[in-house]
């Protein structure tokens, strides 16, 4: 019920929101590493651009991505000797491949989702901006200050 006649100040000092969305929170049954994907992607947009529809993509997204990050880890571990054989050489070649199967899903729902650079800029902006820094000097054709002046 509304207050009758004229608001105080200590009432009119008092913030409060109206509309507010509510962010996504994380599905409980992803683990902390996804959970920090998650986190770090919705707080990453408006509030309002994740919906409970996109949930089940949000949570593919954040496991290709802690998968990818996983097998990434685990190349970069690869001592190049074990390739002196063909299993470890065609151990490295299976985790190359699966490495590139996380990275390709990961770009798939990220571009389903509109979280890519190339869903969230207007081409002509970007095309607009490529064209001023071109014809912008480039900092080493810029006449040098003179200090003792």
């Amino acid at each position: 019920m509304r207050q009758r006649g004229k608001k105080s100040a200590a009432s009119l000092a008092i913030a409060t929101p109206t509309g507010l969305r509510q962010r996504l929170s994380a599905p409980v049954h992803l683990s902390d590493a996804e959970i920090a994907v998650w986190v770090e992607l919705v707080n990453d947009q408006p509030a309002e651009a994740f919906t409970v529809t996109h949930v089940p993509l949000l949570e593919a997204y954040c496991r290709h991505v802690v998968r990818g990050r996983v097998l990434a880890t685990e190349i970069e571990a690869f001592d190049p000797e074990w390739m002196r054989d063909s299993e470890g050489l065609k151990r490295y070649d299976r985790m190359l491949r699966m490495a590139e199967r996380e990275a390709r899903a990961a770009s798939s729902l990220a571009t389903r989702l509109r979280i890519t650079r190339h869903s969230q800029v207007d081409p002509k902006t970007v095309g607009r901006a490529i064209a001023r820094s071109a014809s912008a000097p480039k900092p080493w054709e810029v006449p040098a200050l003179d200090a003792s002046r």
